[in-house]
């Protein structure tokens, strides 16, 4: 892989991190966690987009994209444990953020919260799209199940049209990640010190934006939302202007960025 830019990706140890686009002064690491099932081939767009100063890391989950005949971890905790393992071992004490599209923001929730439990040093900025806030998560729950079937045919739609989806069981990675959905419980902690971007579809009809402005709970520094035209997967035809906000946030958190 190649991007635009010029960089070229490193394969390193960890099969969490393969598609990692090595940036040796890069001032920050983005940790991108794809939705459930989802490859980590899915952030390919937005690597294109970010500027040299962010070292894009895309990550593939045991049971997805070329990790897919792996078990997959079936519990929301034990695959954020795992995940602050691979982030504490791979960051080498560089600043880092996480940013995580559906189910794959509130495992970057999550593993943050597990980095903090273990006194390892916290993202610069969480950034979550189409996620609906974690102690909220049952409220977001119910209202799927008192949907109308047909009103979750867009959704489904978009998921049939994901033809990295199509290496494994479609429907098998459909079910699973329904199911990860579904047995989440969250448990109250005090909120996160970092900073949140929290980005959106306005016509998502699995994380409607009503439900977003919860973040706001999460954390004690700021919390940006961002709300996009489209649907669950807004972010196909939005990923330049979603790495705008992205490079906004992390040069906010960061300071000035270093450029070579």
């Amino acid at each position: 892989m190649t991007p635009e830019n010029g960089t070229t990706a490193g394969v390193v140890g960890s099969l969490w991190t393969a598609g990692a686009v090595r940036r040796p002064d890069a001032a920050v690491r983005l940790y991108c966690l794809p939705f459930l099932g989802g490859p980590a081939d899915f952030f390919q767009p937005l690597v294109r987009e970010l500027p040299g100063w962010v070292e894009p890391c895309p990550l593939e989950l045991p049971g997805s994209g070329r990790r897919f005949r792996e078990p997959a971890v079936r519990a929301v905790p034990e695959l954020a444990r795992l995940l602050a393992e691979v982030i504490d071992q791979d960051g080498a004490g560089r600043p880092y953020a996480l940013f995580g599209h559906c189910a794959g923001g509130l495992l970057a929730f999550e593993a943050a919260r597990q980095l903090r439990r273990r006194a390892r040093p916290q993202p610069v900025l969480l950034a979550v799209s189409a996620t609906a806030p974690p102690h909220h998560w049952h409220r977001m729950v119910a209202a799927l199940w008192a949907q109308p079937m047909h009103r979750l045919t867009p959704l489904l739609g978009e998921l049939a049209a994901r033809r990295s989806l199509h290496v494994a069981s479609g429907t098998a990675i459909v079910k699973r990640e329904l199911a990860m959905y579904l047995r989440y419980r969250h448990q109250d902690d005090s909120p996160l010190d970092c900073p949140i971007s929290v980005f959106g579809g306005r016509e998502d009809s699995v994380v409607a934006p009503r439900f977003l402005g919860a973040w706001s709970d999460l954390s004690t520094d700021r919390v940006r939302h961002r709300i996009y035209p489209g649907r669950h997967f807004y972010v196909d035809g939005q990923w330049r202007d979603i790495a705008r906000g992205l490079t906004c946030d992390l040069r906010d958190a960061l300071g000035p960025p270093r450029t070579r």
